[in-house]
């Protein structure tokens, strides 16, 4: 059995499955290391634009359950429509799109094989695991928020902040089909947080996150209360459902990326969008990036990349979190009520544009959703 590799990726979710894919794909001998027994479920809301997906195998495009034409916000008993016009969300299972992600890369998969320890031997890195160790060259963390890549070296900054706990429904016919092309954001039912509720196949995926500073622990004792009464707003309930939460690990610009061949990616990089909670985007878009720059042969060009990429979007979107979820009601009626506003956040969703260009034309378009207001059009 074949101990060194050229790389190894802990952690076998989308962004470890995109690493290994692009390593697998330049012909290099790549190790993943997955801490369960595989398939297994995730909980995670499973929205995903496809433009991204685009970027992964054509056979993706199998596990895709539904195709969403709009988007929905709420808050109270205010609603506003977006049709993506052009644009293609989907959502995905996270247990066939990780498999189905992982069996397109060309790389040794041992799963139900927990990592116990990391450690730097030279120009490599040693992996132990109750299996015995494993080398290679380069290392990719994509272990998650409590990632034992990130501990073992020394990377690991603040625990998370937020967290999110989901559950899936099933929902009377008449109102699941409500939501099966149009997902909802809902706000204004928990501070510094919001509602979603998304079509996933048969079911609905329900679900609370709360981005403020505070106990994880905290957040899942108290939320699941507040997700069904959430949901009774909209005439849907948990009906027994299973609750499961997990931390969120919201971008930190000070959490180190990685140190020299080892690097980190997705959750164990801290790249939860601070806006809305998205990590599944970035932990694909980090893989990708890490894997190019194993490739090249550059892993201290991965930081700037991630940078470029990722971070300025993100913290953006800190700004627009702390202005949203402060002033909820007149973000509200100035945001998300001004139509170019809107069109720019499914703009962001789809990921043609970062929260960046969002506040530009908040920003712009302002002036002219005041004039529409006072005239009784908004």
């Amino acid at each position: 059995m074949r101990r060194i590799y050229d790389a190894i990726v802990v952690g076998s979710g989308p962004g470890g499955g995109s690493a290994a894919f692009f390593l697998g794909r330049a012909g290099l001998r790549v190790l993943v290391l997955e801490r369960e027994r595989l398939p297994r479920a995730k909980p995670c809301g499973g929205m995903l634009s496809a433009r991204l997906l685009q970027q992964l195998p054509p056979s993706l495009e199998g596990v895709v359950e539904n195709e969403v034409e709009a988007v929905t916000y709420a808050f109270g008993q205010q609603r506003v429509h977006v049709p993506l016009a052009g644009r293609r969300m989907v959502s995905v299972r996270r247990e066939r799109f990780d498999a189905s992600l992982l069996s397109q890369a060309r790389a040794e998969v041992r799963d139900a094989t927990p990592v116990r320890a990391v450690r730097q031997v030279g120009n490599h890195f040693e992996v132990e695991t109750d299996d015995g160790p494993f080398s290679a060259a380069y290392l990719i963390g994509a272990d998650g928020a409590n990632s034992v890549v990130s501990r073992s070296l020394g990377l690991r900054r603040n625990p998370p902040r937020a967290v999110a706990i989901e559950a899936e429904i099933q929902a009377p016919p008449h109102i699941a089909a409500a939501y099966r092309q149009a997902p909802l954001f809902a706000f204004g039912d928990l501070p510094y947080g919001y509602l979603w509720v998304f079509p996933k196949g048969d079911h609905l995926s329900v679900g609370v996150g709360q981005f403020r500073r505070g106990s994880v622990a905290d957040g899942h004792t108290h939320l699941p209360t507040v997700l069904e009464r959430a949901l009774a707003n909209h005439g849907l309930s948990l009906n027994g459902a299973k609750v499961r939460g997990w931390p969120l690990p919201i971008y930190d610009p000070a959490q180190p990326l990685g140190a020299g061949r080892a690097l980190l990616v997705g959750d164990a990089a801290r790249l939860v969008d601070p806006f809305d909670g998205e990590g599944i985007r970035f932990a694909i878009k980090s893989g990708r990036l890490a894997a190019q720059a194993v490739i090249a042969g550059k892993p201290e060009d991965y930081p700037n990349a991630v940078r470029q990429s990722i971070a300025g979007s993100h913290r953006h979107g800190e700004s627009l979190m702390r202005l949203f979820y402060r002033f909820p009601r007149a973000c509200w009626l100035l945001g998300v009520r001004n139509p170019s506003a809107t069109h720019a956040f499914a703009d962001c969703l789809e990921d043609r544009i970062g929260h960046g260009t969002v506040m530009f034309r908040l920003a712009a378009t302002l002036p002219w959703h005041l004039v529409r207001l006072a005239l009784g059009q908004g």
